[in-house]
């Protein structure tokens, strides 16, 4: 029996015994999962071993990608003492900071 079809007999119940009509399935599941995750965040805040595990998992995916950090930070931007670079593939094309041409 799936849940629609217990539904079902749940309201044929209800209406035989004169009692309120019972809410239809998946009604409260969202209200449940905002509690959930509200309860969780409450106990992350409360349980301190949780935050402190949170932030060695940081520390340590942080040394696992020490690239991805760093190739972030730094931008290419040329100075007004370098010279603009010369046109590639055409006169309508420039290359932009990775090297690949660009339409104007």
């Amino acid at each position: 029996m799936n849940a629609i079809q217990q539904h079902m007999l749940d309201l044929h119940r209800a209406a035989r015994h004169h009692e309120p009509a019972p809410p239809a399935p998946g009604t409260g599941e969202a209200q449940a999962v905002r509690e959930f995750l509200t309860w969780r965040r409450f106990r992350a805040v409360v349980d301190e071993r949780t935050a402190a595990r949170r932030a060695r998992w940081s520390a340590l995916l942080g040394l696992l990608r020490p690239g991805r950090r760093a190739a972030a930070a730094v931008v290419h931007r040329p100075s007004a003492a370098q010279p603009v670079r010369p046109l590639q593939h055409g006169a309508d094309r420039v290359p932009d900071v990775c090297g690949r041409p660009v339409q104007r």
